[in-house]
């Protein structure tokens, strides 16, 4: 004992001094193990904030909650996304454009594209302005063609709607946009198909489907959209076809109800010839007029039309020899006679148009009033707000700007 008593003062001897306040590391061990606890001890590795778990302080493992906690989700509002695309860095939705029925009928003064929109009462308020048109029921057909055909419907999938799609006629080299126009059902080939069928019922003698016919194209031209300047122009000659030759047939019809009076079959097979007639046509109407007129024994007249009937070029070729001989023979006769045998309203050498109400004529002394549309002219002043006798569609006596062709 006196031995490690000696060996521990001389270790006191040489200790570092600043270690003097240090406890030795055998006393502390003593310690940690002893019963009682030491509160300095537990202090120092927190043993005192256990709650009693005896598991030790987790205290450590604080720092790791930002990574492993599962965060409280915010309250999300639906609209943040919409809100977030103000910002001119981000995507902006495009602005709703018009629909194709609205530019249809912001593009065009014509009655068919206003149509094509589905817009029939300024469709039909421009066909009233622009040519007089009343009598709307006559064009229903042609009407709800021009609706129905400026859209295609494409079938989807089961269940749901079909896709519309709008027909245009400006789309050949890229999609118009806000300029597009629709595509209408009747064009300039619809109008010369129905001339043509006027044309081979006329020369059969059906003067009924010949009739129905040019009607029939009367009541197609105020829906046709023309193209240019020289597709107008054709567009308003057939108008003027149809008009003569529908006037033609009904001096034809008259003819035969006034086959008892010499006088006014006379008349009427006269005015028959001033109708604006194909030469093959006319052809036919100058052979009947000269056999009525000669007939009837007015001598004077049916010179004329023998003269005229000569003078066709037609009339040179073999299959109308036999017509060229009796002409000829009618003409001689004529000469010889030289008188009529009744007073006509008539004089091939003054210049006159047909009233398309009673068939006289009206001459450029008289006044009249004429359809702003197809241009029948009426010696009557009574006619002046009534429909038209030819057309059947416009109210005469009404100044407008006539009809439009164009978009």
């Amino acid at each position: 004992m006196e031995d490690l008593e000696a060996a521990e003062s001389a270790y006191d001897d040489h200790a570092d001094p600043s270690e003097a306040n240090h406890e030795p590391q055998e006393s502390a061990n003593v310690s940690a193990w002893d019963d009682g606890g030491d509160d300095d001890m537990d202090d120092d590795l927190g043993f005192d904030d256990d709650d009693g778990l005896g598991w030790g302080d987790d205290d450590g493992l604080d720092d790791l909650g930002d990574e492993f906690d599962t965060p409280e989700e915010e309250a999300k509002d639906d609209m943040d996304d919409l809100q977030d695309l103000n910002d001119d860095s981000l995507f902006q939705m495009p602005p709703a454009g018009r629909p194709p029925a609205g530019c249809w009928m912001a593009n065009s003064s014509h009655a068919a594209d206003h149509l094509a929109a589905g817009g029939s009462s300024s469709a039909l308020q421009l066909l009233n302005r622009q040519i007089a048109a009343s009598n709307f029921a006559v064009m229903k057909k042609s009407i709800i063609n021009s609706y129905i055909a400026c859209s295609a419907s494409l079938p989807g999938v089961p269940g749901s709607v079909s896709l519309t799609i709008p027909l245009l006629r400006n789309d050949n080299d890229s999609h118009p946009g806000k300029d597009s126009l629709p595509r209408v059902p009747l064009s300039l080939k619809n109008l010369v198909t129905g001339v043509k069928l006027g044309y081979k019922a006329f020369q059969s003698g059906k003067f009924n489907d010949s009739k129905a016919a040019f009607n029939s194209v009367l009541l197609q031209i105020p829906l046709v959209v023309t193209n240019n300047r020289n597709e107008a122009n054709e567009v308003k000659e057939m108008l003027e076809i149809c008009r003569e030759y529908i006037t033609a047939i009904r001096i034809k019809g008259a003819m035969a109800e006034a086959v008892k009076n010499p006088a006014r079959s006379t008349e009427l097979s006269a005015y028959f010839t001033h109708c604006n007639l194909q030469p093959i046509h006319l052809l036919l109407a100058l052979r009947s007029a000269m056999g009525t007129s000669f007939k009837h024994k007015n001598y004077i007249v049916a010179a004329s039309f023998a003269r005229r009937l000569l003078e066709l070029p037609d009339m040179s070729s073999e299959r109308n020899a036999d017509l060229r001989v009796k002409a000829t023979k009618v003409l001689q006769k004529s000469e010889q006679m030289a008188r009529n045998e009744h007073t006509l309203n008539y004089d091939e050498s003054s210049a006159f148009v047909l009233d398309c109400k009673d068939l006289v004529p009206i001459t450029s002394s008289d006044t009249s009033v004429e359809c702003s549309y197809c241009g029948s002219r009426y010696l009557d002043e009574s006619m002046k707000g009534k429909i038209c006798s030819t057309c059947n569609l416009c109210v005469v006596g009404v100044n407008t700007i006539g009809l439009v062709t164009g978009s």
